[in-house]
C-alpha cells in the first residue's frame, strides 16, 4: 500500500459470492480462534473447552496438542519461528514449537491472570513477546524471565501489534486507546483515542507503514505508524470479530457472517462471501488466497478468496 487519502467510508454493495468451503470436521466443541502458521504449513484452531488442533498440510484430522486445561481458550499465536502459544481463562499459558518431527512443549512462567493476547517481537536474536492481560497490565517475556508492567489501559489489552523492525510495540484495549512503547524501553511514547468501543482487531500492512483496527462498532481504521494518526475509516454493519490480509486486499469478518474485501486506499468493498454462520475469528495464509473461519461449532471452513471474485 503506497499512498491512502482522508475521508471516506466504505460501503456494502460488493456483489456476494456463493463459494463452498473446505469444511474441515472436528470432535472438538465450539472452536473460536484460527490461525496460519507463518509459513502456512500449519493451520490452529482453539475451542471454548480448551482443545487445540493443529492440521499439517493438506490432512483432513488434526492432531489434538493437551494445553491441560479445559477452559476457554483466549488467544491463540503463531511466531515467527513456528512457535503455537495459547492462553485460556484459568490462567494456562502454553506453547508447542513445530519444526521438528514430533511438535515440542514450551512451558512459560505461571501467569497470576488470563493473558488476552500474545504478540512476538520480531528481529531480534533472542525470542521475546508480551502478553496483553485482562487487568489493563503488559507482561514481557524473555531471556530474563518475566516483568509484568503496571496497567495504562482502563480494562483489558485486546490486541498487541509490534512494529516489523521490532522498534516499536502498539497496544489496543477495551477502553479504546492505542499505546505506542518504544520496544526496547517498554515506555508509553504517546496515548491515542482510536475508538469509541473496544478495538477487536489490529493487522499490520505488508510495507509496515501503515496497520488496521477494527472495532465492535463495525468501525475500520487506517493509522500511520510514523505519524500514529488516522489516515482513513470505513465501516461494516456489524462487529469486527477478524482481519487478515490476501495479496493486498484487507478481509474483514463480522457476526452477521459476511467475509468482505476491502480496498483500503479508498475504503471500498470489493468482495464479499456469506458465510451464513456468526463469524469468531478469521485467519489468512499469505502464500494462497485461503481465509480459514471459525463460528462457534465443531468445523473450521477454509474458504477459495480468489473465487469470490465479484462479477
Amino acid at each position: 500500500m503506497t499512498s491512502i487519502g482522508t475521508g471516506g467510508c466504505g460501503s456494502d454493495k460488493a456483489s456476494k459470492a456463493t463459494v463452498t468451503p473446505r469444511e474441515l470436521t472436528t470432535d472438538a466443541e465450539r472452536l473460536s480462534l484460527v490461525q496460519f502458521s507463518p509459513d502456512g504449513k500449519q493451520l490452529a484452531a482453539g475451542s471454548a473447552h480448551g482443545d487445540v488442533l493443529v492440521w499439517t498440510e493438506s490432512n483432513d484430522r488434526p492432531v489434538i496438542m493437551d494445553s491441560g486445561h479445559k477452559s476457554p481458550l483466549v488467544s491463540l499465536t503463531w511466531s515467527p519461528d513456528r512457535l503455537l502459544a495459547a492462553t485460556d481463562l484459568e490462567h494456562g499459558f502454553v506453547g508447542w514449537q513445530f519444526g521438528t518431527a514430533e511438535p515440542e512443549r514450551v512451558e512459560f512462567p505461571p501467569l497470576a491472570s488470563s493473558a488476552v493476547c500474545i504478540a512476538f517481537r520480531p528481529n531480534i536474536s533472542e525470542r521475546e513477546l508480551v502478553l496483553g492481560m485482562q487487568d489493563g497490565s503488559l507482561i514481557f517475556v524473555d531471556k530474563n524471565g518475566s516483568k509484568q508492567l503496571r496497567p495504562e489501559h482502563r480494562g483489558p489489552v485486546k490486541q498487541a501489534l509490534y512494529s516489523l523492525d521490532g522498534k516499536w510495540l502498539v497496544t489496543a484495549g477495551a477502553d479504546g486507546k492505542l499505546l505506542w512503547r518504544d520496544a526496547a524501553t517498554r515506555l508509553v511514547a504517546q496515548t491515542v483515542k482510536g475508538a469509541e468501543t473496544d478495538i477487536s482487531r489490529i493487522v499490520m500492512t505488508s510495507d509496515g507503514k501503515h496497520f488496521i483496527t477494527g472495532d465492535w462498532n463495525g468501525l475500520l481504521k487506517v493509522w500511520d505508524m510514523a505519524t500514529r494518526k488516522p489516515l482513513r475509516e470505513f465501516v461494516q454493519p456489524e462487529a469486527v470479530s477478524g482481519l487478515g490480509w490476501v495479496r493486498g486486499e484487507l478481509v474483514s469478518s463480522s457476526w452477521d457472517g459476511t467475509l468482505r474485501g476491502w480496498e483500503v486506499s479508498t475504503g471500498r468493498s470489493v468482495r464479499s462471501i456469506a458465510t451464513g454462520q456468526p463469524i469468531h475469528d478469521l485467519a489468512t495464509d499469505s502464500g494462497t488466497s485461503r481465509v480459514a473461519t471459525v463460528s462457534l461449532d465443531r468445523s473450521v471452513r477454509v474458504w477459495d478468496w480468489q473465487a469470490a471474485t465479484s462479477p
